[in-house]
């Protein structure tokens, strides 16, 4: 028994001393990777001529995700962008390189439809008081010359102009056309669209709308007749078929926008307007017609036509920061051939 019980002593004493070793082994290990890293692990496969190369093991970029927050140095640091970010004042500011400021803009000869230059043509935007060209268009198709419009009790909404156009004066449509096409009168747009026997204001609305698509604005939107509210959208592209369209078609309504001045006797149903056409082109020996617009959501926006080299040439800006001078910035590019 005693031989036994020695023998089973010295069993536990050779196991205890393999288990130490490879604790041993383990611990130098361990000491090992934290001294040196973790170690790259490859796989090794034969490469297409049959000799072997190395392939890093694809591991999860999750693996990579640190367990606490990693401070990044200051001078590599960068700021994360989000969709929500408000741009600088310095880069807000920025100025194109070619000073143009439209965010849309289309040059185009309506004699033969050319485009010479463009910039996001295609892009819907708000085009404020140039809305009243197709006003124009179905006013001029449901009324009458000679038929009677008493100006309606106007909203809130639609301040006095520079026409003096009134609540409760009567003009003929002949007359009313010309405050709203040459100083651009919020109160006569909307008398058209309140006022026809034949049609109540949804349907002239409706009526708008029909007629762009007609003449080649297929993405113009129409929610009012004056184009103060920002619905009234569409592109450069639709707008160029449409000065094309009445280059051609409508020329009485473009001989109404290239009026310079026009003044109104006082009668028993209007008192005396004086009209100066607001178009900062009005008086330039090339101009055929045109309109202007401005809101805060459509900013600044117009229709100019040139004759240039014996052609009708169209200039459309929407959404600038000066339309008078981006127009001139394209007369100019459109002469340099660029």
């Amino acid at each position: 028994m005693i031989w036994q019980h020695r023998g089973l002593v010295a069993i536990i004493v050779v196991a205890a001393t393999i288990v130490g070793i490879a604790a041993g082994a383990k611990l130098a290990q361990i000491q090992q990777a934290e001294k040196y890293g973790s170690i790259n692990i490859t796989l090794q496969q034969p490469d297409s001529g049959g000799t072997s190369k190395n392939n890093p093991v694809q591991i999860s970029k999750n693996f990579y995700k640190p367990t606490a927050p990693t401070t990044i140095p200051k001078t590599t640091q960068k700021p994360v962008a989000t969709a929500t970010k408000t741009p600088t004042k310095s880069s807000a500011a920025t100025p194109p390189a070619d000073g143009i400021s439209a965010e849309s803009y289309i040059v185009g000869n309506l004699d033969t439809g050319d485009v010479y230059l463009e910039k996001n043509a295609d892009a819907v935007l708000p085009f404020a008081s140039m809305s009243k060209l197709i006003t124009a268009l179905v006013e001029t198709n449901i009324y009458t010359k000679n038929d009677r419009i008493t100006i309606p009790h106007t909203s809130e909404d639609i301040a006095p102009d520079l026409s003096g156009v009134r609540e409760g004066e009567t003009f003929t449509a002949q007359e009313l056309i010309y405050p709203m096409l040459m100083t651009s009168s919020n109160i006569a747009a909307e008398a058209f669209a309140s006022s026809a026997s034949s049609t109540s204001r949804t349907e002239f609305l409706n009526l708008m709308n029909g007629y762009s698509w007609e003449i080649g604005m297929p993405h113009a939107h129409f929610a009012d007749a004056s184009g103060l509210d920002a619905g009234n959208s569409g592109t450069a592209r639709g707008f160029l078929a449409m000065a094309q369209y009445l280059f051609k078609s409508r020329a009485d309504i473009l001989s109404i926008t290239r009026t310079p001045m026009m003044n109104f006797a006082t009668t028993s149903d209007h008192g005396g307007h004086a009209l100066v056409n607001i178009h900062p082109f009005a008086n330039d020996p090339r101009f055929l017609g045109g309109k202007t617009g401005h809101t805060t959501a459509a900013m600044d926006t117009m229709l100019t036509i040139l004759r240039i080299g014996n052609h009708p040439v169209a200039f459309i800006v929407l959404r600038s920061q000066n339309r008078q001078k981006d127009t001139h910035l394209l007369i100019e590019k459109l002469s340099r051939n660029e």
